[in-house]
Order: C-alpha cells, then sequence, then structure tokens
C-alpha cells in the first residue's frame, strides 16, 4: 500500500471529525438567519413530492416539467389569496363598526373617577395616563414608519422566492440528493441509515398529511357552527380555527379568542341573547368543537402514527416557541416522534436488541362511499382490458417499481426474480394494462402432490379493482391444469380481501402460526444432531402430537408450508437438519432447521415436544445460533398455547400482532361462482 493510502489511525479521524463539526457548527450559527427559510423550503418540498410524483409517473411529464408545472400552481395561488382575501378583511373589519373615538372617550369618563372596589378606591388616573401617552407613542411610530414598511415587505419578498427557488431544485433533485446522503453513511450502517430514513420520513408525512386533513376539518365545522349561530365573519374565523389547527395544542385556543371578541363585541344576528351570553356560547361551542376534535377525529385522522402524550406535546410547543418561534411550534409534534424513533433505535442498540423488528401488517383501511362507488366504476371501465399472462424478463422494471411501495421498499420479489422466471414447473404471472405491469404471482411446486400461491403484488395505484382476484383465479385456474393433490398460500389473519378471494376460490383455512424471536445465546450447547438412526424416535415425537395437529399436520421451510410426513422427516436426518434434546425418559422435544441461503436468522421450520423438552430445546437453539454467528433465532409455531408458553420460557418473545393463516383446497375440485 502507498503512502498516499495509508489509513489514518483513530486519533487522527477522531481530531478531523471533532474539526469537521465544530466548522459546521460555526457555519450554522453565522448563517442562523438562513435556516428557518431553508426548513421550510424543505418543508414545502416534502409536502409536494408526491404531487410531482404522481404527475411524473400518471401524466408522462419529466422530473423538471412536472416540478416545474407544480410550482407555477403554487405562485398562483401565492398571488390570489392575497387578492381574494383582503375584500374579506376589509368587510370584516368595518363589519365591526367600533367607534374608537367614542370607547377613547368613555375610558376618560371612566378613569377620571376613582375605582371603587371592595370598600377601597383606586385612583387610576396616573397609570391611564401612562398607558394613553404609551399608546400615542406607539401610533406614531407606525404612522411614520413608511419606510420601514417598504424595506419589511422587500425583505419578506426575497424570501419568499428563496423560499420557492430552493423547494423547486430540493423537489426536483430530491431522489439524487436522498441518494447522495445515503452513500455517506458508512457500509456496516447504510441498511441501518435507510431505515432510519424511511421510518421518520412515515413520521413526517403521517403528521403533514393528518394536520392537513384535520385543519380542512376544523375549517369547515367552525365555519358551520359559526354560520349556524349568527356569529359574523364566520368564514374567516373557520379559516383561522383550520390555520391556527397547525399549532398543537396552543393554536386552538389562539383561534378561540378573536370568535369570543368578536361574539362580544357584535353578538348575533339572529339569536335573542345578550352580547355576554352569546360569547359565552361561542366559547362553549368552540371548546366542544375541541373536545370532538380530540376524542373523535384526531384518534381517527392521525391514528397512532405519532403516539406522543399531549403533556409531552405541550411542552414541546412551549420550547419550540421559545428556541424558534412560530415555526418551532408548529414543527414541535414531529421533531419529538422524531427524536423518539432516534432514542428508540439508540436504545435497541445499547441493549443488543434488534431495532427493526418485523413489521405488522396493519389492518385494511375503510374505504367511504364515495371512494366505493369510485372503484366500483373504474372496476367495470377496466374489466375487458386486463390482461393476464406468463411474466417475460422485460417485466422486470415494471415489477420492481411495484415491490419498491411496499414493505419500505424491502421486498423480497426482486431478490427472487430470475429464479422465479426460470422455473420450469411453476409459473410467474402477471397482469397488464396498456403495457404497464400491475400485478404478480408466483404458483410453485412443493411437490408433485404440493402446490404453492405466492407473491401476489397488486400496484397500490390499482388495488380494489378487482386485480387480485382476478390473478389469483387465474393461477388456480393453472393450478387445476398442470397439477394435483393440494394447492396452498398463506396470509396474514387481518388481510381480509384475500380471504374473501380465497373463499370464492373453494379453500379452506387449514392452520394459523404466529412469529417468535430470540436472540443467541453463548454457552454449552445442551442439544445433539439427530441422525437416521433416531427416525423411530423422532417420529415417536411428532407422529399425532397435539402440535402437529395444530400445525394441519404441516411445517414451514422458507416461507412453504408442506406436509410433514416421515419419509420428509427422514430427509431432515439424513441432511443433518434435525437436532433433539434429551430427557431422562429419552428424546424429549425436536426442531427441523431446513436450509435458508438468504436468511440472517436461524430457521426453524418445526418444534415438537414435551413443554419442558421444547423449552430445553429453545434454549439449546440460542445457544446453536450463537455459534452459528446468527444474529436471531426465528421460529412460526402453531397456536397451540403449552407449546407458546414453553418457548416463551426459554426468552422467545412473538413479532407479529396477527397470526399468518394458511389456506389450502385439493385440486381437481372446480369451483363456480358469478366470477
Amino acid at each position: 500500500m502507498s503512502r498516499a493510502a495509508e489509513r489514518w489511525d483513530p486519533a487522527t479521524k477522531r481530531a478531523v471529525a471533532l474539526i469537521m463539526l465544530a466548522l459546521l457548527a460555526l457555519l450554522l450559527y453565522r448563517f442562523r438567519g438562513v435556516l428557518p427559510p431553508l426548513l421550510i423550503s424543505f418543508l414545502l418540498a416534502f409536502i409536494l413530492d408526491p404531487v410531482v410524483d404522481f404527475l411524473e409517473a400518471r401524466a408522462r411529464l419529466s422530473r423538471t416539467v412536472a416540478t416545474a408545472l407544480v410550482f407555477i400552481l403554487v405562485a398562483l395561488a401565492l398571488l390570489a389569496a392575497p387578492a381574494m382575501a383582503a375584500p374579506s378583511v376589509v368587510r370584516a373589519v368595518r363589519s365591526l363598526n367600533l367607534d374608537f373615538a367614542q370607547i377613547a372617550a368613555d375610558l376618560d369618563r371612566l378613569m377620571a373617577q376613582p375605582l371603587v372596589f371592595l370598600g377601597q378606591e383606586w385612583d387610576l388616573r396616573q397609570v391611564y395616563g401612562e398607558f394613553r401617552q404609551t399608546l400615542e407613542a406607539f401610533l406614531s411610530t407606525v404612522a411614520s414608519g413608511t419606510v420601514d414598511v417598504v424595506v419589511g415587505f422587500a425583505s419578506t419578498l426575497f424570501w419568499l422566492v428563496f423560499i420557492l427557488l430552493s423547494a423547486f431544485y430540493l423537489t426536483r433533485d430530491g431522489d439524487r440528493i436522498v441518494a447522495w446522503v445515503e452513500s455517506l453513511a458508512p457500509p456496516f450502517f447504510r441498511d441501518d441509515f435507510i431505515r432510519l430514513r424511511l421510518r421518520i420520513t412515515e413520521v413526517w408525512h403521517a403528521f403533514l398529511r393528518g394536520q392537513l386533513v384535520m385543519a380542512l376539518l376544523l375549517a369547515a365545522i367552525t365555519t358551520a357552527v359559526a354560520m349556524a349561530v349568527g356569529l359574523p365573519n364566520g368564514l374567516a374565523l373557520g379559516l383561522l380555527a383550520g390555520v391556527m389547527e397547525f399549532i398543537p395544542n396552543i393554536g386552538p385556543i389562539i383561534a378561540a379568542v378573536p370568535a369570543v371578541l368578536v361574539a362580544f363585541f357584535e353578538g348575533s344576528t339572529w339569536l335573542p341573547l345578550s352580547n355576554v351570553w352569546f360569547a359565552v356560547l361561542v366559547l362553549g361551542l368552540y371548546i366542544l368543537i375541541q373536545q370532538v376534535e380530540g376524542n373523535v377525529l384526531l384518534p381517527r385522522v392521525l391514528g397512532r402514527s405519532l403516539n406522543l402524550h399531549p403533556l409531552i406535546v405541550l411542552v414541546a410547543v412551549i420550547a419550540g416557541g421559545s428556541l424558534a418561534g412560530v415555526l418551532g411550534m408548529l414543527l414541535a409534534a414531529p421533531m419529538v416522534a422524531t427524536l423518539r424513533v432516534l432514542g428508540e433505535y439508540i436504545y435497541c442498540r445499547l441493549t443488543d436488541q434488534d431495532p427493526f423488528p418485523e413489521p405488522v401488517q396493519p389492518p385494511p383501511p375503510r374505504w367511504g362511499l364515495g371512494r366505493q362507488l369510485w372503484n366500483r366504476v373504474r372496476r367495470r371501465v377496466l374489466a375487458d382490458r386486463w390482461v393476464v399472462r406468463p411474466a417475460r424478463p422485460e417485466d422486470r422494471a415494471g415489477v420492481e417499481a411495484i415491490c419498491a411501495r411496499i414493505w419500505e421498499g424491502h421486498d423480497y420479489v426482486p431478490e427472487v426474480w430470475e429464479e422465479w422466471l426460470a422455473d420450469p414447473h411453476g409459473q410467474l404471472t402477471v397482469v397488464e394494462l396498456g403495457e404497464r405491469v400491475v400485478a404478480l404471482g408466483k404458483l410453485t411446486r412443493i411437490a408433485d402432490d404440493e402446490w404453492w400461491l405466492e407473491g401476489l403484488r397488486v400496484d397500490p395505484a390499482y388495488r380494489r379493482l378487482g386485480v387480485a382476484r382476478l390473478l389469483q383465479a387465474h393461477q388456480v385456474e393453472v393450478a387445476e391444469r398442470v397439477g394435483r393433490g393440494t394447492l396452498r398460500l398463506g396470509t396474514s389473519a387481518s388481510n381480509r380481501p384475500v380471504h374473501r378471494n380465497v373463499a370464492r376460490d373453494g379453500f379452506r383455512r387449514a392452520a394459523e402460526f404466529l412469529s417468535y424471536v430470540a436472540d443467541p445465546l453463548p454457552g454449552p450447547c445442551p442439544l445433539r444432531s439427530l441422525t437416521a438412526d433416531d427416525l423411530e424416535a423422532a417420529w415417536g415425537v411428532i407422529e399425532g402430537s397435539p402440535v402437529l395437529r395444530a400445525a394441519g399436520g404441516l411445517y414451514e421451510v422458507s416461507w412453504h408450508w408442506m406436509d410433514l410426513t416421515r419419509e420428509r422427516l427422514a430427509a431432515h436426518l439424513a441432511a443433518g437438519e434435525v437436532w433433539g434434546g434429551d430427557l431422562e425418559d429419552g428424546l424429549a422435544a425436536l426442531a427441523i432447521l431446513p436450509p435458508n441461503p438468504r436468511a440472517e436468522r436461524l430457521s426453524v421450520g418445526y418444534v415438537d415436544g414435551e413443554p419442558e423438552g421444547v423449552t430445553a430445546l429453545a434454549w439449546g437453539l440460542r445457544v446453536l445460533a450463537a455459534r452459528r454467528c446468527f444474529e436471531k433465532v426465528r421460529v412460526r409455531p402453531p397456536t397451540y398455547p403449552p407449546l407458546l408458553a414453553a418457548l416463551e420460557a426459554a426468552g422467545f418473545a412473538r413479532v407479529w400482532e396477527h397470526c399468518f393463516w394458511i389456506f389450502e383446497r385439493p385440486l381437481g375440485t372446480a369451483v363456480n361462482d358469478d366470477r
């Protein structure tokens, strides 16, 4: 190695890193005035990026053209908003009909007399005189500050242009910027960095989407309530309530103040109430609206995306306001949620836990009536345009585009694409619409009499249009034509659309499984590798056991569930893939460890035995995983309570909220429906 290519020693690396951090901190402090506009640019780009992606994909526009079109519309909206709002504001101010001269005269008369309170006289003339002098000086300053107003307007216009230009370039080149930032992460940390970025992005997406929906809802509800009770300027007050919704906790209070003041000074346009009681009514209605928002709307709109206690949000808003003003108050909640994501990651790394456990599949969303009707119309229009055909090599790009939107971009299908495409015994099928691949699925032959459906994916833009049902029906038809025996598939217990589709195609639920994981454990291994000589003892543990009955007679090999037969057990024994634990009476429990070259975990395909023996076996599997340098031990047991309790006693923890259901149907049985 040449002198120039020698590695820096740790001391040099630390020194350079500290110097760079110091320079970065100095630059941030020196140009701190640019940070708020730049942060607003990032937020604007973050919000508009999905819109640009939509135009780029659907309208077939280039990234630059789509971005320019979106920002032209934004600029036009910014120009049109003041012009449209100015007349309403002027009318609202005029409608107050406040006679400031009369109010000043009344105050002069009131303050000219001593104030009697609780038998004591209070002379407020001096205090009032000082207040009036201060107010007059302030108004004089405002009246003579025309030049300052012009300068301030020019400065605001400059920063507005800066924000729009910065956001334009960030939106147009966002993907390249993200890829460049990800490339800077060290190789050993890059995967964690990408997952952290995706989680943080999800937090901000959830916050911004939820806040926008909440703002629109609050604006509509407040406007409707204000007009219903005859509150003047109801539309303006409703818009104010919508804007203030972006400031957590404090924003609704700020929005309520002008409404109560308008009610107090103006009264209702039709309710026979005094101004005081009308103001009390308006205050009560605002409180009621906030209760409905907090207890009904907010949980439904935002769900548990941020999962922050209100007290934490309140403290964060106050702290954000003191540090960064209004912008800090606006971004307090998502910033705290981001810090929570980072804190959870650091805690998991410090305690040697998995910071990215297997994701839990959420329940399907419930679409509204309008969306259901729209999907029905689209389904009928597109019914004759779907093309179901075997996959071809040139379909890879379309398939990867679909998989990029699934499981945070960590779908395994691109990794097995070539293998699936070259499979001579099964069939990889795609659904095409106008030369665009919108769905795919794989029919795999496990054995001559066992077949498996897997990899069913539908482009999110084409879901709920019957594509999955069409594809699955085609695959069942192919399996009926080329296969015999049993056809199976697996899906989450929460995936109700798939449940309906498999019921139509004659499937029945055969078993349900969970997923348990544990960390490796150093120490002596109490297990032994079983051999062909142990076949009778091993089959004696399995045959007729309640675990096998709960599993529907199945066991798992690389996400494929198949019949556990004596012949297959013998094959695993011959390959050295069965491990057992002995008690005084002999073999008490066993585990089948089928090979899985893609896994970073020790995968256990089947566990059976006496509960005490299973617990000892599970401890031994953790030791075996440590010896083989696996990151985790993963077991997918059937929902048999004694087995689950035995695993938990050995330190295994459940990682799936929902069960994984296995469905099966015999081949050679035609199913007629109104498909």
